[in-house]
């Protein structure tokens, strides 16, 4: 093999008198620079012209001195940002080119900008840096173009496959809640977009409650945590989901049109309504969602017009009800009237029959009341001489009984008292048998447990148990110890 370069001298052979070594041969031995500029010769001779290299930024870096340098990658397959790419270059944009790069981007309107996750194809020459022993691409121009139409081939692929799976108008099928009160919001925290949010429904005096969930809404990364925080407030049973994000170039944007966040979109159950920063493309997830607004504060708005529309529904109704009401109190009024005017009219003619028949009455009970209270008069007088006549024999009957009851009395009451005597002295011998006191004086005692209760058996008490002992002098207290083992 030969070296390339003509000032190229490999080291060969071993100096005079010198003793051989082991690497001493016929092969030449390259140093590291030696090869590292063979390298780079060989690719400046395999690639004289400069190339165009179509790939994914990742790693992007900006310097103090105006360079730039980034990853190019080819993702693995499905854009799976979180597999190893297939294949990955260096690229390095120079102060000078970059100034070129970015008249370019200029002249496209501000719709392309270099960031990570951005699909670009770009011109450049392929060279070998020998120090750090690396292939890259020295950066001249960029193809905007390119760019676009990626994302708008890319756009109308996801568009027919959503459509095609009935998820383009999931979303917009959901009932629009009436009074969204409680909002989730999905937006990068502390952005300026989050703040017009809070702003416009602080000041609009309604009684929202946001449920906030921070995610990343650029680069490679976006879509899965824009997913993840869509599902995350979703579930906190917010009653209406808003997404939003301020405005930027097209790239900036792109994330909203992957398919991760359109299917995140189009599945929840809860409406979803966008307000992502863009006036003239609709991103994907603007075409999914139930609704998309221009700006964050526009979406914001949205939801306060809901609330205030119901609110204004609701005045209405209540207007409506007052109005019906106030004919129903005015139609009832006036047959309460009519029916007040018959009832007096009826109630005086009542009146006026049960006067005649009263007069009638209290004639007749006149004439029959003298007659009636003669005849009561002697029937009563009869009466009250039955009762004294039959009351004197009683009364002589009942006072000889007792005098007898009397005389029977007298007679039975010294042997009473003498029974009586006897039976008090026997049940005194029993009470003073089973006087307790006595039993304790001949050396019998009493034992409670700690309950009060009598200890019969010695069941009754634990280890432990203080026991009280009553004996004839007093009291004796005492502590249960346990039974040793024999």
């Amino acid at each position: 093999m030969r070296k390339a370069g003509r000032n190229v001298t490999p080291t060969s052979g071993t100096p005079p008198n010198a003793a051989p070594t082991l690497w001493d041969d016929e092969e030449p031995t390259w140093s590291v620079t030696e090869l590292g500029g063979a390298i780079g010769l060989a690719l400046r001779r395999s690639f004289p012209d400069e190339a165009w290299v179509k790939g994914e930024i990742r790693n992007l870096n900006r310097g103090r001195n105006g360079m730039v340098w980034f990853d190019l990658v080819e993702p693995a397959p499905g854009a799976d940002h979180s597999r190893q790419p297939l294949a990955k270059l260096s690229v390095v944009l120079f102060d000078t080119a970059r100034r070129r790069v970015n008249a370019r981007l200029q002249d496209a309107g501000g719709a392309v900008r270099m960031s990570d996750g951005t699909e670009v194809r770009i011109r450049g020459r392929v060279d070998w840096y020998t120090p750090s022993g690396r292939l890259q691409l020295l950066m001249s121009d960029i193809d905007t173009a390119f760019t676009l139409g990626r994302l708008a081939a890319d756009r109308e692929r996801l568009l027919r496959l959503l459509d095609a799976e009935g998820l383009l108008g999931r979303q917009e099928a959901l009932a629009r809640p009436s009074v969204p009160l409680r909002v989730g919001l999905v937006t990068s925290a502390g952005s300026a977009a989050e703040h017009d949010v809070l702003d416009e429904l602080r000041r609009s005096g309604l009684g929202f409650r946001v449920v906030r969930a921070d995610a990343r809404v650029q680069g490679p990364t976006a879509p899965r945590s824009i997913a993840w925080a869509l599902r995350a407030v979703a579930r906190r049973g917010v009653d209406v989901v808003l997404l939003v994000r301020g405005g930027g170039a097209t790239t900036d944007l792109a994330a909203f049109d992957s398919e991760v966040i359109a299917r995140a979109v189009a599945e929840l159950d809860t409406v979803v309504i966008t307000g992502i920063g863009h006036d003239v493309d609709r991103s994907v997830a603007d075409e999914v969602a139930h609704a998309a607004y221009k700006t964050p504060t526009a979406c914001a708005q949205a939801v306060v017009e809901d609330v205030r529309a119901f609110d204004a529904r609701l005045v209405a109704c209540w207007s409506d009800i007052a109005v019906v009401a106030q004919r129903q109190v005015r139609t009832q009024s006036s047959r309460l009237q009519a029916c007040g005017r018959h009832v007096a009219l009826a109630t005086r003619s009542g009146l006026a029959a049960a006067d005649r028949g009263l007069a009638a009455h209290g004639a007749h009970l006149r004439r029959s009341t003298a007659g009636a209270m003669a005849r009561a008069t002697f029937s009563l007088e009869r009466s009250v001489g039955r009762v004294e006549s039959g009351a004197r024999a009683h009364l002589r009957d009942h006072g000889r009984s007792l005098d007898a009851a009397r005389d029977r009395l007298v007679a039975r009451t010294p042997r009473a008292l003498a029974s009586a005597e006897r039976e008090v002295e026997r049940i005194a011998g029993q009470v003073r048998a089973l006087d307790p006191g006595r039993a304790l004086a001949r050396g019998w005692s009493i034992t409670r447990g700690p309950d009060g209760r009598v200890v019969r058996t010695p069941a009754d008490v634990s280890a432990g148990d203080a026991l009280t002992t009553t004996v004839a002098g007093g009291e004796v207290h005492s502590v249960v110890t346990p039974e040793e083992d024999q």
